[in-house]
């Protein structure tokens, strides 16, 4: 498992794509679905430094089934979907993790909270930040 600590700045969402893009190789992930691979990790991260506390900790492994990526930050409380209206401000970035990711989930310190194909475990939040959450996706090769 490859990791990456970024602290709350304007270019961390932008350094989590590019690193995502370069530490996931082409048979893991084909190029025609990095893009999603990076849009998902930009909202995570994005959401983890504005609504959670820095340092954010991305984790990323892969396998023959494609990529999981992890966003671990100090606060304990998980994202939730919204519903989605036009008139909606905010809430679209887990409406997208929703949509494009195979499966995607939170797992708290303090809960094992399942992810949305009924996993658990993976991943799992530092030790040494009792209060963090992290929240994965899945992006399956196909």
């Amino acid at each position: 498992m490859e990791r990456l600590t970024l602290d709350a700045h304007l270019s961390a969402a932008a350094m989590a794509r590019h690193w995502v893009c370069d530490h996931c190789p082409d048979e893991h992930l084909p190029a025609a679905r990095r893009w999603i691979a990076e849009l998902l990790t930009s909202e995570l991260v994005q959401n983890a430094l504005d609504h959670g506390r820095a340092p954010v900790t991305l984790s990323l492994t892969h396998d023959d089934e494609g990529i999981l990526v992890g966003i671990t930050d100090g606060e304990g409380s998980g994202p939730r979907l919204l519903p989605q209206t036009p008139q909606a401000v905010d809430g679209r970035g887990i409406a997208l993790v929703d949509a494009l990711a195979t499966a995607w989930g939170v797992y708290g310190s303090d809960d094992g909270v399942e992810g949305t194909d009924g996993s658990h475990g993976w991943p799992q939040p530092r030790d040494d930040a009792p209060a963090a959450k992290t929240v994965w996706f899945h992006l399956a090769t196909r």
